[in-house]
């Protein structure tokens, strides 16, 4: 069994359930209220990869969304193993352009870390801005997953955490290896 310590980042622009994202898979609780994050918190927690051949120290590190921060961040990104690019599905533009903005500031700092894009509120239905087809056909131009979620009702959030655990230590992994 391997132990390790491995730091995620989740970025993306304000209120698009970052914190919430977090909270949910931490705590197994959804926050009502919108509280800003200014300028970083961080958050821990132990995951089991691989049948539980593998325990995962994750850093979680939920970026503060808005421009005023930006001149922040670049030490954020610092020793990043891997980073979670949300957007809020009922916000077009959060997706397009602003994924594509966020990839090149992370990327800028960290070089081609593995990434999982999700696409957060898909409770809200019937406030959809952002089709599937067109998030996932940008994803796989990226390489990358592609996972639609709901911190309100816990939907595919455990398994976007894992998803982007397990590419994490595979990348490390692959670093190891001659």
């Amino acid at each position: 069994m391997g132990t390790y310590k491995l730091k995620m980042l989740l970025i993306g622009d304000a209120a698009v359930g970052k914190t919430s994202l977090i909270k949910k898979f931490i705590k197994g609780a959804f926050q009502k209220d919108y509280k800003m994050t200014i300028g970083c918190d961080i958050f821990t927690k132990d995951v089991e990869l691989n049948d539980g051949q593998d325990l995962v120290t994750l850093s979680i590190w939920d970026i503060a969304g808005q421009d005023r921060f930006k001149f922040f961040r670049s030490s954020f990104y610092r020793g990043s193993a891997g980073a979670m690019v949300i957007f809020d599905l009922t916000r077009y533009t959060t997706f397009n352009p602003n994924v594509v903005n966020w990839l090149k500031e992370l990327w800028s700092f960290t070089g081609r870390i593995p990434i999982v894009i999700l696409g957060n509120k898909v409770d809200l239905i019937n406030m959809r801005a952002v089709r599937a087809s067109d998030a996932k056909a940008f994803a796989d131009q990226v390489p990358c997953d592609y996972i639609e979620t709901s911190a309100k009702e816990g939907q595919y959030v455990d398994e976007s955490f894992s998803a982007l655990a397990m590419s994490m230590l595979q990348n490390m992994r692959n670093k190891m290896t001659p």
